[in-house]
Protein backbone atom coordinates (compact mmCIF):
# COMPACT_ATOMS: atom_id res chain seq x y z
CA UNK A 1 0.00 0.00 0.00
CA UNK A 2 2.99 2.42 0.79
CA UNK A 3 4.61 2.29 -2.85
CA UNK A 4 1.37 2.10 -4.74
CA UNK A 5 0.47 5.43 -2.27
CA UNK A 6 3.82 6.88 -3.32
CA UNK A 7 3.26 5.94 -7.12
CA UNK A 8 0.02 7.47 -7.07
CA UNK A 9 1.65 10.69 -5.36
CA UNK A 10 4.36 11.07 -8.03
CA UNK A 11 1.71 10.47 -11.01
CA UNK A 12 -0.57 12.86 -9.61
CA UNK A 13 2.23 15.27 -9.01
CA UNK A 14 3.97 14.99 -12.57
CA UNK A 15 0.60 15.49 -14.31
CA UNK A 16 -0.33 18.59 -11.68
CA UNK A 17 2.90 19.81 -11.40
CA UNK A 18 1.28 22.90 -13.74
CA UNK A 19 -1.72 23.44 -12.59
CA UNK A 20 -0.22 23.50 -8.85
CA UNK A 21 2.24 26.20 -10.37
CA UNK A 22 -0.68 28.28 -11.68
CA UNK A 23 -2.40 28.10 -8.57
CA UNK A 24 0.47 29.13 -6.76
CA UNK A 25 1.19 31.75 -9.06
CA UNK A 26 -2.62 32.74 -8.31
CA UNK A 27 -1.82 32.73 -4.88
CA UNK A 28 1.41 35.24 -4.61
CA UNK A 29 -0.87 37.73 -7.19
CA UNK A 30 -3.99 37.62 -4.65
CA UNK A 31 -1.23 38.39 -1.79
CA UNK A 32 0.51 40.64 -3.79
CA UNK A 33 -2.51 42.85 -4.92
CA UNK A 34 -3.45 42.46 -1.43
CA UNK A 35 -0.54 44.52 0.28
CA UNK A 36 -0.70 46.77 -3.14
CA UNK A 37 -4.58 48.07 -2.04
CA UNK A 38 -4.06 48.15 1.52
CA UNK A 39 -0.70 50.30 0.98
CA UNK A 40 -2.96 52.34 -1.75
CA UNK A 41 -5.60 52.89 1.18
CA UNK A 42 -2.96 53.69 3.33
CA UNK A 43 -1.49 56.57 0.85
CA UNK A 44 -5.49 57.46 0.32
CA UNK A 45 -5.72 58.31 3.95
CA UNK A 46 -2.43 60.19 4.25
CA UNK A 47 -3.54 62.44 1.19
CA UNK A 48 -7.08 62.95 2.75
CA UNK A 49 -5.61 64.00 6.25
CA UNK A 50 -3.29 65.84 4.97
CA UNK A 51 -5.93 67.47 2.23
CA UNK A 52 -8.09 68.30 5.73
CA UNK A 53 -4.47 69.98 7.37
CA UNK A 54 -4.39 72.13 4.31
CA UNK A 55 -7.55 73.45 4.27
CA UNK A 56 -7.64 73.95 8.20
CA UNK A 57 -4.19 75.68 7.73
CA UNK A 58 -5.45 77.91 4.68
CA UNK A 59 -8.63 78.56 6.74
CA UNK A 60 -6.34 80.22 9.24
CA UNK A 61 -4.24 81.85 6.63
CA UNK A 62 -6.97 83.43 5.35
CA UNK A 63 -8.05 84.79 8.94
CA UNK A 64 -5.22 86.14 9.92
CA UNK A 65 -4.77 87.76 6.36
CA UNK A 66 -8.32 89.34 6.96
CA UNK A 67 -7.55 90.42 10.44
CA UNK A 68 -4.41 91.85 9.22
CA UNK A 69 -5.99 93.83 6.16
CA UNK A 70 -8.18 95.09 8.78
CA UNK A 71 -5.26 96.70 10.93
CA UNK A 72 -4.24 98.06 8.19
CA UNK A 73 -7.09 99.61 7.09
CA UNK A 74 -7.65 101.29 10.84
CA UNK A 75 -4.13 102.04 10.57
CA UNK A 76 -4.58 103.94 7.48
CA UNK A 77 -7.68 105.75 8.65
CA UNK A 78 -5.63 106.61 12.12
CA UNK A 79 -2.69 108.16 10.22
CA UNK A 80 -5.01 110.29 7.68
CA UNK A 81 -6.97 111.46 10.48
CA UNK A 82 -3.73 112.59 12.76
CA UNK A 83 -2.26 114.19 9.42
CA UNK A 84 -5.80 116.34 9.38
CA UNK A 85 -5.48 117.43 12.90
CA UNK A 86 -1.51 118.18 12.63
CA UNK A 87 -0.74 121.62 12.86
CA UNK A 88 3.60 122.38 13.42
CA UNK A 89 2.55 125.15 15.90
CA UNK A 90 0.72 125.62 19.52
CA UNK A 91 -2.64 127.05 19.21
CA UNK A 92 -2.50 127.82 15.89
CA UNK A 93 -5.31 130.28 14.45
CA UNK A 94 -5.45 129.29 11.11
CA UNK A 95 -6.09 125.67 11.56
CA UNK A 96 -8.53 124.37 9.79
CA UNK A 97 -10.79 122.80 11.47
CA UNK A 98 -9.79 124.79 14.74
CA UNK A 99 -8.70 122.39 17.47
CA UNK A 100 -7.09 123.08 20.65
CA UNK A 101 -3.87 122.04 19.67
Amino acid sequence: MGGFEAVKWIIGFYTNRKTNARIEDAHADVEEFKALREYNEFLQKQLSEKEERFVEQTGRLRQVQDELFTLKESYSDVKLELALKRCERKKCGDREPQNGY
